[in-house]
């Protein structure tokens, strides 16, 4: 097929950028910073309530290991848990997590378009996108607790949250294609995927570690609190560049790999042309 004619590099570039990915990023990385972290903002101050005294900004500055002006400024940009709980309502906690659910839209309809599907339509497309936000908000919530870990406790033990955190990409990457696409796939076809997926948020994971501090001093010294957020909110879109660039290249490592019959039902004639 003259899809498999071209290279690999070339494929994933045209895929990228005939499937509009930049604008899906920013679309994803929006609707992220506008529903993820509100709601693990919320969900700390809940589950910090026995500790009164702690606030999100001191867990940030120990987690990064901020001083001086920086962490200043961290700290002044969350609030204390106690104003947090008085404001988180019902209908709070609905409104962002509606903003999560658009996530899952914008990143199910990145899926359909890199792979030449159908997108999901009517109460499954609803269901399936609701299930992935809570994965995503449970593996983002887990990601940072055990980056915590070594964090505070000393870098010997990413020994052992390193390959726990290994296990919970690649699980999120192998069930994510199977939640998101309209079509069937077999969990073989998809561990290629998945590996991909795995190595590339753990790095993303360990990234975080050593870029967020600089981009944290470096914003918060410019823009005070709003600051805080901005790093926040890049770091929020390249996290969505290279979840759109995932699902580009396996698509692509489908393709290649599965019997030629296979990808011609299922892929859509404009896609295989690429």
């Amino acid at each position: 097929m003259a899809m498999r004619a071209v290279d690999i590099p070339t494929s994933i570039v045209q895929r990228f950028f005939r499937i509009d990915g930049i604008r899906k990023a920013m679309l994803m990385a929006f609707n992220l910073f506008i529903s993820i972290i509100p709601l693990i903002i919320i969900t700390f101050a809940y589950v910090s309530r026995i500790r009164r005294r702690i606030s999100l900004g001191q867990v940030f500055n120990e987690q990064f290991h901020l001083h001086g002006e920086t962490a200043s400024v961290v700290i002044r940009a969350f609030p204390p848990t106690y104003n947090i709980i008085k404001i988180a309502s019902i209908i709070a906690i609905v409104s962002f997590a509606l903003g999560g659910f658009d996530v899952g839209s914008v990143f199910q309809t990145t899926f359909a378009d890199a792979w030449g599907v159908p997108r999901l339509r009517g109460w499954r497309g609803s269901v399936r996108g609701v299930i992935w936000f809570v994965m995503v908000f449970a593996t983002f919530g887990l990601s940072q607790i055990l980056q915590r870990i070594p964090a505070k406790n000393g870098p010997l033990l990413y020994a052992v949250t390193v390959p726990m955190v290994m296990v919970m990409n690649y699980v999120f990457w192998l069930v994510t294609p199977r939640l998101l696409l309209d079509k069937p796939l077999a969990w073989r076809d998809l561990r290629p995927g998945a590996i991909l997926g795995m190595l590339a948020s753990t790095g993303l994971w360990i990234a975080s570690q050593i870029i967020l501090p600089g981009w944290f001093s470096w914003y918060g010294t410019g823009f005070g609190g709003v600051g805080i957020a901005l790093a926040l909110l890049s770091w929020t879109y390249v996290v969505s560049i290279v979840w759109v660039i995932i699902v580009v290249i396996s698509a692509i490592m489908w393709e290649r790999s599965a019997p030629l019959d296979e990808v011609a039902d299922l892929v859509e004639p404009n896609i295989i042309g690429i």
